[in-house]
């Protein structure tokens, strides 16, 4: 019952949601397209070392946490949602951004390290999507709040009805941001 409404409060939003996914993984692809039309220097050049293999080393636990905790609070919660939350435009702004700099960084992969990379590129990518859909619906409820809540009787109400149904959708951010940080440490694991 619990799963089925995290999912209805993602889904209740598709619309949304289908232009968000669209907005950021397009991004992603003209960023990549760009760069290796423009011949720019790829982002991360030289060192195949991760930030989180210099700081975790061999602990592949501490890996893993650091890396979900990272991409949960600062990436998706602090990067996406909360400007969102202030303005609802900055969320798909923060998504673009993102989505740029994803294309810049992994333009210049082998086509092994973009494989096996490439899960974890949709499972993070649509955990921000997900969580700019959060920002983004928190943000409009002040903004227009007879549109999203035909039955709020104002502003404080609707905004709060929000931030109850942005949780509901931060449970799948949470559980798409797990699989992710796995699937993410077994790809540094194996490039290491």
């Amino acid at each position: 019952m619990k799963g089925s409404a995290t999912l209805g409060a993602v889904f209740r939003y598709g619309q949304l949601w289908a232009f968000l996914n669209l907005l950021f993984f397009g991004s992603v692809i003209v960023s990549a397209l760009a760069m290796q039309f423009f011949l720019i220097p790829p982002l991360a050049s030289g060192s195949s070392q991760s930030i989180s293999t210099v700081w975790f080393g061999d602990n592949v636990l501490l890996m893993f946490l650091g890396i979900f905790v990272f991409n949960l609070c600062l990436s998706a919660f602090v990067f996406v949602t909360l400007p969102g939350m202030a303005f609802f435009p900055l969320s798909a702004a923060a998504l673009v951004y993102r989505g740029v700099l994803w294309g810049w960084l992994v333009y210049n992969f082998t086509a092994w390290r973009f494989l096996a990379f490439l899960p974890t590129i949709f499972l993070e990518g649509e955990a921000y999507v997900v969580a700019a859909v959060a920002g983004t619906v928190v943000g409009a409820s002040w903004a227009v709040p007879k549109r999203l809540f035909p039955d709020a009787v104002g502003r404080r109400e609707a905004f709060w009805k929000a931030v109850r149904e942005g949780w509901r959708i931060y449970v799948f951010v949470a559980l798409l941001l797990v699989v992710a940080a796995a699937v993410e440490t077994a790809a540094l694991m194996l490039f290491r």
